[in-house]
């Protein structure tokens, strides 16, 4: 028999404890067939949840930054920490019902090729979430978020819908609500690009990941996703959004659809 995988995971925290808490009680219940590294960050929230969370749980590493400076610096203030041949990046609202790092981990010792992997992200409700999975363009971010019914086709075909989603599939885009990435890589592309302080830096690294490696969406694993979607109904997140799309345009090219 194999030894288990190595696996170091992280949730970054902002002022949202009680999901944090329920996700990481789903974590610890279902991790059996992996070595598993916890690590929680706080991008100084101020509201003592990390503490709470670190007296519950006391098997995670917890880190308290001083300032928040977005998703990605969160994710990447544990890079010098990780000492695992995977690495998962868990939003606070998902929550586990099986053993997926485990399931997910060793799909990826058994296809060396693969660099990064997403499962299936499904709905409280368990409806499967319909997300992005290939490079974003103009027309296909503005179909997600104001001329939904217009754009519906340019929509579904950055969803991938019409492709065969039952089965493993290269993708072009890993969600960054659930993926897992070899730590080797995730330390060679320095992590998450910086620059974005919130969305767009997980469409960001999964191109850079596909330039030397494979991203696969992995369909026979899956995790629920708390989907709040705050962008859609807080100005705030909304301009951020908008930010951050200029940015990985400027990045990465202008894409019309």
């Amino acid at each position: 028999m194999s030894e288990k995988p190595k696996v170091s995971a992280c949730i970054v925290l902002y002022k949202n404890f009680e999901q944090a808490r329920e996700a990481l009680a789903s974590i610890f219940e279902n991790t059996k067939g992996c070595e598993l590294e916890m690590f929680v960050v706080d991008n100084a929230s101020g509201d003592g949840g990390l503490e709470k969370l670190a007296a519950e749980f006391p098997q995670i590493r917890a880190i308290q930054l001083e300032d928040n400076r977005g998703f990605g610096h969160g994710h990447n203030a544990v890079l010098p920490l990780i000492d695992s041949e995977f690495h998962a990046v868990i939003n606070p609202d998902i929550i586990l019902s099986s053993d997926v790092l485990s399931e997910i981990a060793g799909y990826l010792q058994e296809n060396p090729d693969i660099g990064q992997v997403t499962p299936k992200i499904l709905s409280p409700d368990g409806e499967v979430q319909v997300l992005g999975k290939r490079n974003p363009s103009f027309l296909a971010l503005m179909g997600r978020n104001i001329f939904k019914k217009a754009l519906k086709p340019v929509c579904d075909h950055y969803a991938m819908l019409d492709e065969d989603l039952s089965k493993p599939i290269d993708i072009q885009f890993a969600t960054g609500c659930f993926s897992m990435i070899r730590s080797d890589i995730f330390k060679r592309l320095g992590g998450y690009d910086e620059r974005f302080f919130l969305y767009f830096e997980d469409m960001d690294i999964t191109r850079r990941v596909n330039q030397t490696s494979r991203a696969v969406y992995y369909p026979y694993s899956s995790v629920v996703h708390a989907w709040d979607r705050a962008y859609s109904h807080k100005p705030k997140y909304f301009a951020i959004v908008v930010a951050s799309m200029f940015k990985y345009f400027a990045k990465w090219g202008f894409q019309l659809k």
